[in-house]
């Protein structure tokens, strides 16, 4: 009797030149059950993308052929959707701000010695940013950022006295601020504290 199929917890390509390096990290992810594609080239991450979807894209600056900048470019530039985390050994000051700027999520410096922490981070951080979208409702955007900004504090308020039994330090704690200014807080926006 064989052993169930593990779950993958995640889906990654890996866009490097340098196999070493690449397969270093493939069998590192998954190891702990991601799946992963790797690409040696801009041509074979195209192809790949348009066969799959991704939950993220290592991709390497310097590439033989289209190098990884101006490939982040063209996916940008077609309302590409799925994140992309810029590598390189030897990247100066304006790649990575260049990188962002052209919508990569991060900007990680080759060799990459800790990759599982780094991954579970950048992962994380776009779920909880995919969650930010689905979640932030019943607001008009056309009003007044302050009505705004009221609405949504007390939805974060109230979530929160819900969730913790309406205990104000954890809800402080939780929210950053000083307890006296969080009941001020709760006050203005009219949220009953029980």
């Amino acid at each position: 009797m064989s052993d169930p199929d593990p779950v993958v917890i995640g889906n990654i390509l890996i866009i490097d030149d340098e196999a070493i390096n690449a397969e270093t990290m493939m069998d590192t992810l998954e190891d702990v059950n991601y799946k992963v594609a790797l690409a040696a080239n801009a041509e074979e991450a195209k192809a790949i993308v348009k066969e799959q979807t991704f939950d993220l894209v290592m991709m390497d600056v310097w590439m033989p052929g289209q190098d990884g900048m101006s490939l982040l470019q063209e996916w940008m530039d077609d309302d590409f959707s799925m994140p992309v985390v810029m590598m390189s050994g030897h990247a100066e000051h304006q790649d990575v701000v260049k990188a962002i700027k052209l919508g990569a999520v991060d900007f990680l410096t080759k060799p990459l010695h800790d990759i599982l922490p780094l991954v579970r981070k950048i992962l994380s951080e776009q779920q909880t940013g995919k969650v930010l979208e689905k979640t932030i409702s019943g607001i008009d955007f056309d009003i007044p950022l302050k009505a705004a900004r009221n609405i949504f504090e007390r939805q974060y308020f109230n979530h929160h006295l819900d969730s913790n039994n309406h205990n104000i330090a954890k809800v402080a704690e939780l929210a950053g601020l000083e307890r006296t200014t969080l009941y001020r807080k709760l006050k203005d926006l009219g949220i009953d504290k029980k």
